[in-house]
């Protein structure tokens, strides 16, 4: 049986908030568990005071660079890489 790729795609440096589906370019922003919040979530929700925060971003970089490296830095590599394949 021969598999034959469909589709490819790297969404690695695809960044958007999990509150709003928005936000990339705003400052700043953090992480509730595995949830990134943007800036301006943050802001207008008071998160950056919450208990439950596991991360604060940099508010001199952008929501996107700062999930970006959040990645890099965890992960080891930004890529986020999915193929559909069919069988």
């Amino acid at each position: 049986m021969s598999e034959e790729k469909l589709f490819t795609q790297n969404y690695g440096e695809m960044v958007i908030c999990d509150f709003c589906n928005g936000g990339e370019q705003t400052m700043g922003g953090c992480l509730i568990g595995s949830y990134a919040v943007c800036g301006d979530c943050c802001e207008s929700h008071g998160y950056y005071k919450a208990d439950e925060i596991d991360e604060i971003f940099d508010n001199d970089k952008t929501f996107a660079d700062n999930v970006i490296a959040y990645r890099k830095r965890v992960h080891g590599s930004g890529d986020l890489i999915i193929t559909i394949q069919s069988f």
